[in-house]
C-alpha cells in the first residue's frame, strides 16, 4: 500500500499526549486517549495490508505473523529486560513479585487480562508501582493480530466483499454497544478487554474496506480533517481521569482519527500536510519504542523524584531511549529476511524471551527477592502492616442469620470488654473496619462492649445498591435485622467512604453509580439524591436509637501508591532512613460542600463525630508520627492511625456507658 507520512505524524499526535499525561502535566488531562488513536491506526493499516495481499493472492499467515513478531517483540523484550533489571533496585518484594507476574503475562500476550484480573486499574492508586501497566494495550493489539487475520481470511474466502463488510460492520456495532454499556457497569472490563475495545480497531478496518465514498472536494476534505483534529485534541484537553471511560467519551478520539485518515485517502489536506512535518513523522516512527519506554521511566523516576523538574527529565530520557531502541533494535529486526534471516531472527528473539521468562519466574519463585532489602527496613514494613491482632478483636463471618448469600462476605467483630453486654454497633465498609480498632480501645477504657458490622464497599445506606449487584443491599438489610434483634444495642455509629457514593467516583477513579427503588436513570447527578435518600432511610429505620455519623478520614491520594507503607520503606531503603514526618495538605473540594448539603436535610436525631481535628492541624495532616504510619493505603487508617482516634470515640461512647452504670 502507498506510504502515508501523515499517518506517522498521527502516531506522534497519539503518543506525545500519553507521555505528557503520565509525566504529570495537568494541562493534558485526557492524554490517555492517544491509545485509542493508535487502535484506529492499527486497524486501518493491518486490514489494508491483509486485503491487498488477499486480493493479489500473496497472503501468507506465516509471513504476516513473522512481520508482527519483527515489529513488536524485539523492542518489547528490551523493555521487559530493562524494567525487570531496574526493578531490582527500586521495587519492594510485593511490587517486584507483581512486576514478574506482569512480565510473564506480557510474554504470553495477555497483559490486559492480567491487569483486568488484578486490583490494578489504569487510574487507580496502585499504578504508581506498576511499571508494565501500559502493556495492556499491547495485549489488546496482539490478540487482535492473532484473531483478525483468521477471521478476515475465512470471510474473504466464503463471502462477497459486501457481505464481508456487513459482517464486520455488525461486529463494530456490537463491540461499540458493549463498550458503552459496560463502561458504567464493569469499567475495568470495558477498558482492558478486546471485546469492548474491538470497535476501535474495527473503525480503522471499516475505513480500509472503502465503504464510504471518497471525498473529492478539497474544501470538504479539509473540513473533515480539521474536525477530526479538533475531536482528538479536544478530548485530550478536556477529558478527566474520573470521567466515564472508555464509553461514549472514547468515540471522540476514535472518530477524530478516522476522519483524519479518511479525509487524506485521496489527496493531502491541510491537516495531513501538518502531520507530515519531519519532526512529527520522526516521532511517529519511534512512537512504539517511545510508548514502551515512557511508562517504566515514569514509574521509577517518580519513586525517587516526583516534582515539577522531574517531568522534563521523564520526557527527555524516554525520548532518548526510544531513539536508541528504534535505531539499534527495531530497525535491525525489521530489515528484509535476506539481510537478517528468519532463523537468526527467531533464534535471537527466542533466546531473549526464554531469558526474560526465566528471570521473571525466578523473581516470582523468590517472592520478590526480599533479601535485597535490609532486615531493619523490612521490620518497619511488618510493624506498619494494617493487621488487627486476633487476640484483641475476634471477628467472624456475618451472614445475617441466614440472609442471602451476598451477605456472607460481611464481618462481625466483637469490640471492647468481651464479657459485657454489647451496647453499640459501628456499621459500614472497609473504612468502618479500619476505625473498629479505635472503638475497641475506647470501649475497653469505658468498660463496655459492642460490635463492628462491616463489608468492603458497602456504605450504611439502606435500600441502596449498584446496578446488577445487590450485595450491599442484602448486607445492609441483614445488619438492620441484626440490630433490631439485639435489644441491648443502644448506639449505632455509621461510617464509610462517603466520597464514593456521593460523587460517583470510585476508589480507582472509575465510575461508581448507585441506585435505589426510586431511581429511574443512573447518573452522577442522581448519585447525590440516592445518597441522601439512603442515609435518611437508614436514620428513619433506626429512629429510637442513639445515632452517630462519623466523618470520613482525609484521603492521601495516588501519589504514594496504594501501599503507603511501601512509599516510606522505599525512602528508608534508598535514602538511608525513614523521614520523621511527612505532611500532606487536605484539600477542600466540591465533595465537602456536597456532604454538608446532604447532611443538612437529614432528620435532627443524630450527632456528627469529627475525626480530622485529631489527625490534622489546619488541614496539614502528618502521615508519619513517631516513626509510625498513620495510613495503610491511600484512604485507610493503619492500626496505629486508628488508635489516635480512640479518645474521640471514648468521648462519643460516654453517654452509652453512663446510661448503663
Amino acid at each position: 500500500m502507498k506510504y502515508r507520512s501523515d499517518i506517522d505524524g498521527l502516531r506522534a499526535i497519539a503518543v506525545i499526549p500519553v507521555v505528557l499525561f503520565h509525566a504529570g502535566y495537568s494541562w493534558m488531562p485526557g492524554g490517555f486517549v492517544g491509545v485509542d488513536v493508535f487502535f484506529v491506526i492499527s486497524g486501518y493499516l493491518i486490514s489494508s495490508i491483509l486485503l491487498n495481499e488477499m486480493s493479489n493472492g500473496t497472503f501468507s499467515f506465516a509471513r504476516f505473523y513473522e512481520r508482527r513478531v519483527r515489529r513488536i517483540i524485539p523492542a518489547l523484550l528490551a523493555v521487559l529486560m530493562g524494567t525487570l533489571a531496574v526493578g531490582y533496585f527500586f521495587l519492594l518484594p510485593d511490587e517486584y513479585t507483581s512486576l514478574s507476574q506482569a512480565a510473564l503475562a506480557t510474554l504470553a500476550f495477555v497483559p490486559n487480562i492480567y491487569f483486568w484480573d488484578t486490583e490494578s486499574t489504569y487510574f487507580g492508586l496502585d499504578i504508581a508501582t506498576q511499571p508494565l501497566l501500559h502493556t495492556w494495550s499491547l495485549g489488546v493489539e496482539e490478540q487482535f493480530y492473532i484473531l483478525f487475520p483468521v477471521l478476515l481470511f475465512f470471510l474473504y474466502r466464503k463471502f462477497s466483499r459486501q457481505t464481508l463488510s456487513w459482517i464486520l460492520l455488525t461486529l463494530f456495532v456490537l463491540s461499540l454497544g458493549a463498550n458503552i454499556l459496560l463502561a458504567e457497569l464493569y469499567t475495568k472490563y470495558s477498558f482492558y478487554m478486546l471485546p469492548a475495545r474491538a470497535w476501535e480497531l474495527l473503525a480503522g478496518i471499516l475505513l480500509s474496506l472503502g465503504l464510504l465514498p471518497a471525498i473529492k472536494n478539497r474544501r470538504l476534505a479539509d473540513l473533515a480533517a480539521l474536525l477530526g483534529l479538533v475531536l482528538i485534541v479536544g478530548a485530550m484537553l478536556t477529558l478527566q481521569e474520573n470521567d466515564v471511560f472508555p464509553g461514549i467519551n472514547a468515540v471522540y478520539p476514535v472518530l477524530g482519527a478516522a476522519l483524519i485518515i479518511y479525509s487524506g485517502m485521496q489527496a493531502q489536506t491541510v491537516v495531513s500536510r501538518l502531520l507530515s512535518h519531519k519532526a512529527l513523522v520522526f516521532t511517529g516512527l519511534i512512537s512504539y519504542s517511545f510508548y514502551l519506554w515512557h511508562w517504566p521511566v515514569t514509574v521509577y523516576t517518580k519513586m525517587i523524584w516526583d516534582s515539577d523538574s522531574s517531568r522534563p527529565f521523564i520526557l527527555v530520557l524516554s525520548f532518548v531511549l526510544a531513539v536508541i531502541s528504534y535505531r539499534f533494535i527495531e530497525s535491525r529486526y525489521r530489515k528484509s529476511a535476506r539481510r537478517l534471516p528468519r532463523t537468526r531472527t527467531f533464534g535471537e528473539l527466542g533466546t531473549c524471551g526464554v531469558f526474560v521468562a526465566a528471570g521473571a519466574a525466578f523473581i516470582l519463585y523468590g517472592q520478590g527477592l526480599a533479601g535485597r532489602i535490609p532486615a531493619d527496613i523490612m521490620e518497619t514494613a511488618r510493624l506498619n502492616a494494617n493487621q488487627l491482632p486476633v487476640s484483641q478483636i475476634q471477628c467472624n463471618s456475618f451472614t445475617g442469620n441466614g440472609q442471602a448469600e451476598e451477605a456472607d462476605k460481611g464481618q462481625l467483630c466483637r469490640l471492647g470488654k468481651q464479657d459485657a453486654m454489647p451496647q453499640f454497633v459501628i456499621w459500614g465498609d472497609s473504612h468502618a473496619h479500619a476505625l473498629a480498632h479505635a472503638l475497641h480501645l475506647a470501649a475497653l477504657d469505658a468498660g463496655i462492649s459492642g460490635y463492628a458490622l462491616t463489608n468492603g464497599g458497602c456504605r450504611p445506606l439502606a435500600g441502596v445498591y449498584r446496578k446488577r449487584n445487590k450485595k450491599c443491599l442484602h448486607f445492609n438489610n441483614a445488619v438492620l435485622e441484626f440490630i433490631k434483634n439485639s435489644p441491648s444495642i443502644q448506639h449505632v455509629l455509621l461510617a464509610g467512604y462517603w466520597r464514593i457514593p456521593l460523587t460517583g467516583q470510585g476508589y480507582d477513579n472509575s465510575n461508581f453509580l448507585i441506585m435505589d427503588s426510586e431511581t429511574r436513570i443512573s447518573s452522577l447527578l442522581e448519585n447525590e439524591d440516592v445518597f441522601r435518600r439512603g442515609l435518611k432511610r437508614t436514620l428513619d429505620i433506626l429512629d429510637g436509637y442513639r445515632l452517630s455519623i462519623i466523618e470520613d478520614i482525609p484521603e492521601i491520594g495516588a501519589q504514594f501508591g496504594k501501599a503507603v507503607a511501601n512509599h516510606f520503606i522505599r525512602q528508608a531503603w534508598l535514602r538511608g532512613g525513614v523521614q520523621s514526618q511527612y505532611v500532606f495538605i487536605d484539600e477542600i473540594d466540591s465533595y465537602d460542600q456536597k456532604l454538608s448539603n446532604a447532611l443538612a436535610i437529614l432528620p435532627a436525631h443524630w450527632d456528627y463525630i469529627e475525626v480530622k481535628p485529631r489527625l490534622c492541624d489546619d488541614q496539614k495532616c502528618p502521615i508519619l508520627i513517631d516513626g509510625k504510619l498513620v495510613y495503610s493505603d491511600g484512604d485507610h487508617l493503619s492500626q496505629y492511625g486508628a488508635s489516635l482516634l480512640a479518645p474521640v470515640f471514648r468521648q462519643a461512647l460516654d453517654p452509652v456507658r453512663n446510661s448503663h452504670q
